[in-house]
């Protein structure tokens, strides 16, 4: 039995000669920011009614103007710590972390994920199309109030927990649903190639014969006529897509930002 084509490699929609490149938003680090000084409010406040109780039970009892004294002292110079602990902090944080944000770049090939990101420690972290089980989209409320969101990649090797931790996460991103929409559109085109790139594999079974009595030409034919419709939606749903993302990069080039 002569074997029966389904799908010729030249037929597939090639990947992309350079890859998407994807950076954090600028509001990314402003929700960290915002997020920080919640956190020294919180614990302000928390000192601060630490610090009332403590008088109003110990202080109320000192009865001589001296002890009044020393632990008034005792106060200033623990909100004097206090505060020259959390400028310390903060120089270390709002520095590190825009460098931080600033070294995060996400790269979507035909075939993979690339994310790169790390200060000190510099990590560059692939995920192959192949391995990819689920692309979620979250979008929190801090998230939402900066008009970003997080694009989680789970894969079959991943850790899997009660939580469903994602194996990685592109986050900060503001057009995160186009970026979504893409990665999805490139996991399609490559599980249409079979997972290779190049071709999708041929039958030589005879169960194709069995199953229809149609000439086995007509049944090529008409998959062949099929898969360049599936072919020819996901190319104009990517060059939407692409359309988009490139308006993104061209403006973020002209600002010369790495956000």
């Amino acid at each position: 039995m002569d074997e029966v084509k389904i799908y010729k490699g030249s037929d597939i929609p090639p990947p992309p000669s350079k890859p998407r490149i994807i950076r954090p938003s600028k509001s990314f680090l402003w929700k960290n920011y915002f997020i920080f000084v919640l956190i020294f409010i919180l614990f302000t406040i928390s000192l601060l009614l630490i610090l009332l109780i403590f008088d109003f039970f110990i202080g109320s009892s000192a009865d001589d103007a001296q002890r009044r004294e020393v632990l008034f002292q005792a106060f200033y110079w623990l909100g004097v710590l206090y505060f020259a602990t959390w400028s310390i902090i903060t120089v270390v944080y709002v520095i590190g972390l825009y460098f931080y944000i600033k070294s995060m770049v996400f790269s979507v090939f035909g075939d993979e994920i690339v994310v790169k990101k790390g200060l000190i420690n510099k990590s560059e972290k692939h995920v192959p199309y192949r391995t990819v089980t689920h692309i979620d989209m979250r979008a929190g409320p801090f998230d939402r109030l900066f008009n970003i969101g997080t694009i989680e990649i789970q894969t079959a090797g991943g850790k899997h927990t009660l939580d469903e931790q994602a194996e990685e996460k592109l986050e900060g991103i503001k057009i995160y649903r186009e970026v979504r929409d893409y990665i999805l559109t490139q996991l399609r085109q490559f599980q249409a190639a079979d997972g290779t790139g190049t071709s999708i594999a041929t039958l030589t079974d005879t169960s194709v014969s069995k199953i229809s009595s149609e000439p086995t030409d007509s049944i090529s034919l008409q998959m062949l006529s099929e898969l360049k419709e599936i072919k020819s939606l996901l190319k104009d749903e990517l060059f939407e897509i692409e359309s988009k993302i490139n308006d993104i990069n061209e403006k973020i080039d002209e600002r010369k930002k790495p956000y």
